[in-house]
């Protein structure tokens, strides 16, 4: 049994050997290096864990309208509340003697992650950047009229329900995706992207509900299957990796957590990932779908590198499968006493 085992292993071996495109056929045996930056076949190297660490938010907030800069005291200052933040929750303090002040930093829209549960344990990085959107100028996401209904619908409903069907909680609730266009750099619950390349592929696994995309670089065309989340080719462009991503699957009927991260089949992506130095990359996005916005935008985030010993643990979203029928029974208990009053 051992020996047809390793038979086959072999002929497997020598199957993919062959099927290999010819540019990526014979790798030449250079080692990866912190110098070289390059894989041992020499592509750059984007191998690691990577995680978004930054305070900048997606849109610029409303009272920051017209700058796209903060001055160096306002870094300052903001350097200084998230060390002092940083100190409190080491200390055990948060919740108790800060009484949550942190809550409103959330990237999440409900609030209902705070700096405690962040669990890089370091202060946020703070930039003077005041949003990650940087086209339109304004810093703000281009919705349609249709976008912003459903985008307020959707907030309104958001751990209020009404829960009669699986159908109504959004897709992360249901442990489903919160989309590609935010993997790379989704908040303080599950940010963490472990990237692994090969010949002639990339790898990238989020690390929240196990999302996984797997990207050739072999020239070929994009394929005619639709997919949640889409059909990914990647090429290099000098050292920065550009992944176009189209043929996505019309999901809008589905609740989102946000409706900014939602497909239509007039999705289309294109994502740079560009190493700008040993800890960081500058992973640049544009989104264009008609569907839900009025015209392109792009954002410019800096993702952080981890300590390579870093691991991507199980993310166990309703682990024994109970949150979704004890979520729809207490959307049924809350409507029967709101009937009974």
């Amino acid at each position: 049994m051992q020996s047809r085992s390793i038979v086959l292993i072999g002929a497997v071996a020598i199957a993919g050997a062959i099927a290999m495109p010819a540019c990526y056929a014979s790798p030449p045996t250079k080692a990866s290096s912190p110098t070289t930056g390059r894989t041992a076949w020499g592509d750059p190297d984007l191998q690691g864990v990577w995680r978004y660490e930054a305070a900048i938010p997606l849109e610029r907030p409303a009272q920051l309208a017209g700058r796209a800069t903060l001055t160096a005291e306002e870094v300052a200052a903001r350097e200084r509340v998230e060390k002092e933040q940083a100190a409190k929750r080491l200390e055990g303090l948060e919740g108790a003697a800060v009484g949550r002040r942190s809550v409103a930093e959330s990237p999440i829209r409900g609030n209902e992650y705070n700096s405690f549960w962040q669990d890089h344990g370091r202060p946020r990085q703070i930039s003077d950047r005041t949003s990650l959107v940087v086209d339109p100028p304004d810093g703000q996401l281009p919705f349609t009229p249709d976008a912003k209904k459903a985008e307020a619908r959707s907030s309104a409903r958001y751990g209020v329900g009404p829960f009669e069907s699986y159908l109504d909680p959004d897709t992360g609730e249901r442990c489903l995706t919160d989309g590609v266009t935010g993997m790379m750099w989704q908040g303080p619950n599950g940010g963490h992207n472990r990237i692994v390349q090969s010949p002639g592929y990339v790898t990238i696994l989020h690390e929240e509900y196990r999302d996984r995309r797997v990207i050739p670089l072999d020239g070929r065309e994009h394929g005619s299957i639709r997919q949640w989340f889409g059909d990914a080719v990647g090429r290099w462009d000098g050292d920065t990796l550009v992944v176009d991503t189209t043929n996505f699957l019309d999901r809008t009927n589905y609740e989102w957590a946000n409706i900014w991260t939602r497909p239509s089949e007039s999705l289309h992506l294109v994502e740079r990932f560009k190493r700008v130095d040993a800890t960081t990359i500058e992973y640049t996005v544009t989104v264009e779908d008609p569907t839900t916005f009025t015209r392109p935008w792009t954002a410019v985030i800096p993702i952080t590198k981890l300590p390579d010993d870093t691991q991507i643990y199980e993310y166990a979203c309703h682990e024994g499968n109970y949150a979704m029928p004890n979520l729809l029974r207490g959307g049924r208990t809350d409507a029967a006493r709101t009937s009974s009053r």
